[in-house]
């Protein structure tokens, strides 16, 4: 190949076309009997340790993947091969049946499950990332003189709402949101507090305040960003005349933002997939999660009603069969999770990079 093509060539194409050059002349070399004994050793010490590590990545992907192949193959196998025996990971009879009732309004009533979890969840993703962002960077910089003690004592507390089993407040929660007051001003202006119990509102409240799902982790995730920026960019910025919000939002937030992605990613992952807080504060069927942990229960009921909606589906679909429950059951909770593994292909290569990073702090 020319030297013109090769500019054309991207680096990783360069690498490897180098990569598959030195291969080849190795071969050359070792068959004509040019390479030393300890050059031969190293190479397939090299080769050997390859081999293992691509045997481990494999075995692992394959028992990450098992479930999801699993729940694949019970939900596209058509009901009346469900009870055969003969095929393990392939359906002996591909059928979208069980996708198709799944999707009703008898079942997930999916579209408009998925439109309003899709909504919340990123609506509490901007709350939630927003507040412990800024939770972080007051942890991170505001740590001198007197303020020193303080930011001690308070990151001790949000360390310790990591560590706390959300069951242990879990009543007081309840409690605060069937009566909510702030600073005794609602009760004082309508004589009682305010029932925020079974909408979003109290959720809102949570993710705002920094106290949502995992909020002390995210603290903790960007306050380890953040102490690794020099702080020589934000000492220019105030000199130059900007404040505590606008330092954050024009310099630390771009340059943390590799912390702030991974954040943002498990913030939308646990909101979505949340079921303690729906089921205690919201209630609200159209929240998928909370949906399908319902279905899980009993789901002879919403197969039945959604089976007499299509004659086919009719005589196909015996709800009392154990093996229909579970491809049923299958069914729902790829669909639930498909957005998840649609946005993780996304952002999976910053997302890594992120947590990766995200634990090197310094001074």
């Amino acid at each position: 190949m020319t030297k013109t093509k090769r500019k054309g060539l991207s680096h990783r194409e360069r690498m490897a076309m180098a990569q598959t050059t030195a291969g080849i002349s190795f071969w050359v070399d070792l068959r004509k009997g040019r390479l030393s004994r300890y050059t031969i050793q190293k190479r397939v010490k090299k080769a050997i340790a390859l081999l293992f590590r691509y045997i481990i990545l494999i075995s692992l992907g394959f028992v990450i993947l098992t479930p999801l192949l699993k729940l694949a193959k019970d939900a596209l196998t058509d009901p009346s091969a469900l009870a055969s025996k003969s095929s393990v990971w392939i359906p002996q009879k591909v059928s979208t049946i069980f996708f198709e009732m799944s999707m009703t309004k008898a079942v997930l009533n999916y579209w408009p499950s998925l439109c309003y979890t899709l909504a919340t969840t990123t609506v509490l993703t901007f709350f939630q990332v927003l507040s412990t962002g800024l939770a972080a960077y007051s942890f991170a910089r505001l740590n001198k003189g007197k303020m020193k003690i303080v930011s001690k004592i308070l990151f001790a507390m949000v360390i310790f709402t990591i560590v706390v089993p959300s069951d242990c407040i879990m009543l007081a929660q309840f409690s605060t949101f069937r009566s909510f007051d702030l600073f005794g001003i609602i009760r004082a202006l309508t004589g009682s507090g305010i029932n925020m119990t079974k909408n979003m509102a109290s959720m809102l409240v949570l993710a705002a305040t920094g106290m949502g799902v995992k909020s002390g982790l995210y603290i903790y995730i960007l306050r380890q960003g953040i102490r690794g920026l020099p702080y020589s960019i934000e000492e220019a910025a105030f000199v130059d005349g900007a404040g505590f919000l606008r330092t954050f939002f024009q310099i630390v937030v771009p340059s943390a933002s590799g912390s702030i992605l991974t954040v943002s990613v498990l913030s939308f992952l646990w909101n979505y997939t949340d079921v303690y807080y729906n089921s205690l504060l919201n209630q609200n069927t159209l929240q998928l999660a909370y949906n399908y942990h319902q279905l899980q229960g009993n789901i002879r009921w919403p197969i039945g009603n959604a089976a007499k909606m299509h004659a086919v589906w009719l005589n196909l679909i015996n709800e009392e069969n154990p093996y229909v429950q579970n491809a049923s059951i299958s069914a729902c909770a790829l669909l639930v999770v498909l957005p998840l593994l649609i946005l993780y292909c996304f952002v999976q290569k910053r997302f890594v990079q992120g947590a990766a990073r995200s634990g090197l702090g310094g001074d």
